[in-house]
């Protein structure tokens, strides 16, 4: 179900999404509005579970880890979930999915170095609904741009 949410609403959501630690009083000036509207705005946008939290991105290497891999998982249907709490148990995975298309699991991974990832990879594999694993890893950089989630107008356009 679609959210109802104003330019206001979505201009808190555009400035959050190029800097999270925007300031309220910042944004509130852009949107020519009080701080306590900026504030209200954005606990109600919360409590609609459109924003569910706001976070810090960490490069692995300042924590000297070289390996950052994404797993293709493929099982039966029936078994995704049983498959999905297994991984959830696994510290260094970070982001599990169930897909649909060449996987039934999409999972990320970060581990230490390469002997590591190969080694989680044959953990997974060992699972009795596991068909089939492949792995891939990330050659460079991680580039995440979440102000490229494109957000709708409040009329609804895009």
């Amino acid at each position: 179900m679609r959210q109802e949410l104003d330019e206001v609403d979505l201009a808190i959501i555009r400035a959050l999404q190029k800097d999270a630690r925007a300031s309220f009083a910042a944004i509130a000036r852009s949107c020519n509005v009080s701080v306590d509207t900026i504030s209200k705005r954005f606990r109600k946008i919360e409590e609609k579970g459109v924003v569910r939290g706001t976070t810090v991105l960490l490069d692995p290497k300042g924590f000297n880890i070289d390996c950052v891999a994404s797993f293709g998982i493929k099982a039966d249907f029936s078994h995704v979930e049983d498959i999905m709490v297994a991984l959830r148990k696994m510290p260094e995975i970070v982001f599990s999915t169930p897909t649909m298309g060449c996987h039934s699991i999409y999972a990320l991974a970060i581990v230490r170095n390469v002997t590591r990832l190969s080694q989680l990879k044959e953990v997974i594999k060992a699972h009795p609904m596991v068909r089939e694993i492949s792995a891939s890893i990330w050659v460079h950089d991680i580039l995440l741009c979440p102000e490229n989630f494109d957000l709708p107008s409040a009329k609804g356009e895009k």
